[in-house]
């Protein structure tokens, strides 16, 4: 059976308001952390509240997971509800 166009529609809708929110939580990135690690790291993808960000290096990879919950607690803070429950860094990308 054919979709009604008004159905088609709110379905883009749906996923463009969906992409527009990931892109708004992944820009928290910048926001929670300082000018020093901003310029390492690169925050790529949420899935399944779990943030992805590249980092520079292993090195900042590693040195970001020692910091892994205190990111968390301030991003979740920024959004203004718990979006992320983990961090996982990985080097290059």
């Amino acid at each position: 059976m054919a979709e009604k166009l008004a159905d088609v529609l709110a379905g883009l809708k749906s996923g463009i308001g969906a992409a527009v929110k990931t892109c708004n939580l992944l820009a928290i990135w910048e926001k929670v952390v300082d000018e020093r690690v901003r310029k390492q790291t690169e925050a790529v993808k949420i899935r399944n509240r779990v943030l992805y960000v590249n980092a520079r290096s292993s090195a900042w990879a590693q040195e970001l997971s020692f910091l892994r919950a205190e990111f968390i607690k301030k991003f979740n803070n920024e959004a203004g509800a718990e979006v992320i429950c983990d961090i996982r860094f990985k080097a290059g990308g």
